[in-house]
């Protein structure tokens, strides 16, 4: 069966606040931060020069209330943070305090055949994800995080598909991992450290 109730509620609002800053502490200005519920759009706001923010939002009738940190400009050099709240019934205040976003970084990772031997490469990649999702549990009262993970990917490499070239984001100042065994012989691994904004590594085999 359908309801036919809005999902907004008419008279009610949240009160939401915080500060945004880099990781060593620093103030980011011009960061957008965002409240939703599913795939509402409740209320908006922008960081100050000081990485203050404040707004009012709309409520819903539905339980979770979610703020979106950065999660509009893919262009930012900075990752992504959700604050997740699953109250019910909302709170007419959310502090958020202080949120720190950490700078991305990318990695050009290529690898190329170089080899006339009949080579086979098994390769995987190990990185910190840029993002950070955080879940606020009302009936445990305790903030369960799922932040900068460790994300993978890998594959195989021969004669009949010898390279492979890919562009992905990590977090600047973290190490990627990458583990090769080239014809079943003992794996190697080789750190990648992304100390820049854009990184280049190159692997011949």
């Amino acid at each position: 069966m359908f309801s036919c109730e809005p999902a907004i509620k008419g008279n009610e609002r949240s009160f939401v606040e915080g500060t945004v800053l880099d990781f060593e502490g620093n103030a980011i200005a011009n960061v957008s931060v965002t409240s939703r519920t599913q795939n509402l759009l409740l209320g908006k706001g922008t960081t100050d020069s000081n990485g203050n923010f404040e707004f009012t939002s709309l409520q819903s009738r539905f339980s979770e209330f979610i703020v979106d940190v950065n999660t509009e400009n893919d262009n930012s050099p900075f990752g992504m943070y959700s604050i997740i709240y699953s109250d019910n019934p909302l709170q007419l205040n959310y502090n958020l305090s202080n949120i720190t976003l950490r700078r991305k970084a990318s990695l050009v990772f290529n690898i190329k055949k170089t080899s006339n031997e009949n080579n086979t490469l098994d390769w995987s990649l190990q990185y910190t994800e840029p993002t950070c999702e955080v879940y606020d549990d009302e009936e445990t009262n305790e903030s369960l995080g799922r932040c900068y993970e460790t994300g993978s990917f890998e594959g195989t490499l021969d004669n009949t598909n010898p390279d492979f070239e890919s562009e992905f984001t990590s977090v600047q100042n973290t190490t990627v991992q990458f583990t090769y065994q080239l014809n079943n012989t003992e794996p190697q691994t080789i750190s990648i450290e992304l100390t820049e904004a854009t990184n280049f590594y190159e692997f011949e085999y």
